[in-house]
């Protein structure tokens, strides 16, 4: 009779019919308790269906009514295993292996229980001991891959990896182990192909998922990722690391405010995770919350104290509020953190002026040799650090050859429709004309709130709005996006048009509806300031239509000799893009289309909407500037205007060193190259 019910929970067990099979292995113990096959099989049954506590209770039993059973001891042991008691566990599948040494599935087992425990060499042992009988052993070579990659001896545990897919092509979790030791490479489309087989076996892999999304980030591959990375959320709303790549890609869109949600729902689920923590400073910063972002990136050094990225994004924050002495010793504690890395290298040289047998040139000097290895975009902070280093100590010629270099790799990364942009400039004045700007007068806005400060990069625009920003009544905004924003926008108006011909169409309710949003914009940034100053270089672009939407706002031109402005330019590598500026020849041509497009607003708008400024009579003779500027400003005289670089506020431009110091005149008539070295320039800024 026991043996007819043994076999009966036998056959339901295989059929898995499992609460039956459960309920015949019971009755069976119920006649005779010590029945040792009852008692493996309901334990191995209740260890299948997660209840490990009582599938050990079960295999104990039977492993004490017999002590020599290989399977008794074997399946004691997976049930300590599944509660984590590993060391207990690696002893009750040793004890089986002694009385059956042949069991593979025991000598895994093993081999896993040792790898948690710690014991390396014994489980590579063990898992070695595996292949050795069966080679093509999928779970081994997976399990000693993993082994292998923790200790961190990868191109070995790669090798594992790909023996598991060979024995078996379907195993998921070998295909997302191969994915991840070939994204700490530079084979990134290599781990997508297998991250993309894992989901391809299991399409609710998350870590696959997530996994995916990060590489195809790494790879500015930006929507692909973002839809990864979104399917993640979708099935785990609360997924830190994915909330965390969101606001990654989002700031990389200049959707600040938008990644510090996503970086603030990551901290909510994982207060400790030091990406996100990192993502929120330099997001806070993007937005001018330099205040705020200081408490997150002060706690990513804290955590990370040997990181030279940590040291860097808080110095970055530092240097532009200001704090320049502590800025600069974390840059350079960086640079020591990380000499192979030269953007750090390049922030020292902006912020200091380079001494011979400086540790930083030293750091660059020992770069050079290995340049082939750099990415393009090492090797510009590299060779833009050099020329400014070199020019520093004397050795110009020296820094202006690695300063051709430099812009040349810049200008190969960088996407430039030159032709598309000059005649897009062209276009402007054919839009503006007098009659146009006649039929759309005092239509817009009429808060005299806004001040814009245009001209070329390099120019002195920076000089202009911290002046303005030092007086009491004035907020400093710095470079704002909302214009061009709205702008963008009218493409997707029903006009159809983009700008300038949309101007054409624009009612008088458009243009004051414009203006009024701009201004509520700048009103969040500050609520009571008098005057709010832009200064977006390159708004000089849509001056008609400034004036059109905002007739009351102040307008400040800075120009400053050609030849300076273009070569400052070609001397820096721009943080917000400047694509005109990395071929000497394309700098030129632009130079000449944004002159001709000065001339013409100059001829359309009413003298008193705008100021020119030049740069070489305001660093020669500062206060009687200083007063044209404020008084066109609408504004009384307000003398902190001249100790401009005592005022704290944060600078995000390149010029954030020179306007915390009092005005100099060495970038009047600055250095130039060998003529010949300029040809393409001077060429181009010639009258012709």
């Amino acid at each position: 009779m026991i043996l007819m019910e043994f076999e009966q929970a036998l056959a339901l067990h295989r059929l898995g019919r499992t609460d039956e099979a459960a309920r015949a292995y019971q009755r069976v113990l119920l006649a005779k308790p010590t029945h040792l096959d009852a008692m493996i099989h309901l334990g191995v049954l209740r260890l299948a269906e997660g209840r490990a506590d009582e599938a050990e209770m079960l295999l104990r039993r039977a492993a004490t009514a017999s002590p020599g059973s290989p399977e008794a001891l074997g399946n004691l042991a997976a049930a300590l295993q599944a509660l984590g008691r590993h060391e207990e566990a690696a002893d009750y599948y040793k004890r089986a292996l002694a009385c059956k040494p042949d069991m593979l599935d025991v000598q895994f087992g093993l081999a896993a229980c040792l790898q948690a425990c710690g014991r390396h060499e014994a489980a590579i042992a063990s898992y070695s001991s595996i292949l050795a009988a069966e080679p093509a052993h999928a779970e081994a070579n997976y399990g000693l891959a993993t082994l292998l990659a923790q200790l961190g001896r990868f191109d070995e545990a790669a090798a594992k990896y790909r023996a598991a897919l060979a024995a078996d092509p379907d195993f998921a979790e070998a295909s997302y182990g191969l994915g991840k030791l070939l994204a700490r490479g530079d084979t990134l489309e290599d781990a997508i192909r297998c991250f993309l087989q894992a989901l391809e076996v299991d399409p609710e892999y998350i870590d696959a998922r997530l996994a995916l999304g990060t590489a195809l980030q790494r790879l500015h591959r930006d929507d692909e990722a973002m839809a990864a990375l979104q399917a993640v959320l979708a099935a785990e709303p609360d997924h830190a690391e994915a909330h965390c790549g969101i606001g990654t890609l989002l700031d990389r869109q200049r959707r600040h405010g938008e990644a510090t949600a996503h970086y603030r729902a990551a901290l909510a689920r994982n207060p400790d995770l030091v990406d996100a923590m990192a993502g929120m400073a330099n997001a806070m910063k993007n937005l001018g919350q330099h205040a705020e972002a200081l408490t997150p990136a002060r706690r990513v050094v804290l955590l990370q104290p040997q990181s030279a990225s940590a040291a860097g994004l808080l110095a970055s924050i530092l240097a532009e509020m200001g704090s320049l002495d502590e800025a600069l010793a974390l840059f350079r504690r960086a640079v020591a953190l990380a000499p192979d890395r030269p953007e750090f290298c390049y922030y020292v040289v902006q912020m200091a002026k380079v001494r011979p047998g400086d540790e930083v040139l030293q750091a660059l000097e020992a770069a050079l040799p290995r340049i082939e290895s750099l990415s393009a975009r090492e090797q510009c902070f590299l060779y833009f650090a050099l020329a400014k280093a070199y020019d520093d100590v004397g050795e110009r010629d020296r820094g202006f050859a690695y300063l051709l270099q430099g812009n040349k790799i810049k200008r190969s990364e960088t996407e430039y429709a030159e032709a598309g942009t000059l005649r897009a400039i062209a276009r402007i004045p054919r839009v503006f004309t007098p009659e146009l700007m006649a039929a759309r007068k005092d239509l817009g806005d009429a808060s005299p709130v806004p001040v814009f400060v245009v001209g070329m990069p390099r120019s002195g625009t920076t000089l202009v709005e911290q002046t303005l920003a030092s007086h009491a009544a004035v907020f400093g905004a710095g470079e704002r996006s909302e214009l061009s924003q709205a702008i963008r926008r009218l493409r997707a108006e029903p006009l159809g048009a983009v700008y300038p011909e949309a101007v054409r169409s624009m009612t008088g309710e458009a243009f004051r509806q414009m203006g009024a949003e701009y201004v509520a914009a700048l009103r969040t940034l500050s609520a009571s300031a008098e005057r709010i100053v832009d200064k977006t270089p390159g708004n000089f672009l849509y001056l008609g239509l400034i004036h059109l939407i905002l007739p009351s706002a102040r307008i400040i031109h800075v120009q400053r000799d050609p030849v300076d402005t273009c070569l400052s330019c070609f001397s820096k590598l721009f943080w917000g893009e400047q694509p005109f500026s990395y071929d000497l020849a394309e700098l030129g041509r632009y130079y000449r289309s944004y002159q001709s497009l000065m001339a013409h607003w100059r001829t359309i708008l009413p003298a008193a909407a705008m100021l020119e400024v030049e740069y070489e009579a305001l660093v020669e003779d500062f206060e009687p500037q200083a007063r044209r500027i404020v008084a066109h400003c609408g504004l009384q005289w307000d003398a902190a205007c001249l100790e401009f670089y005592k005022t704290s506020r944060p600078v995000q431009t390149a010029s954030m060193v020179q306007v915390r110091q009092p005005i100099y005149r060495s970038s009047v008539g600055r250095w130039r190259p060998d003529e010949a070295l300029l040809r393409p320039l001077l060429e181009e800024l010639a009258d012709r």
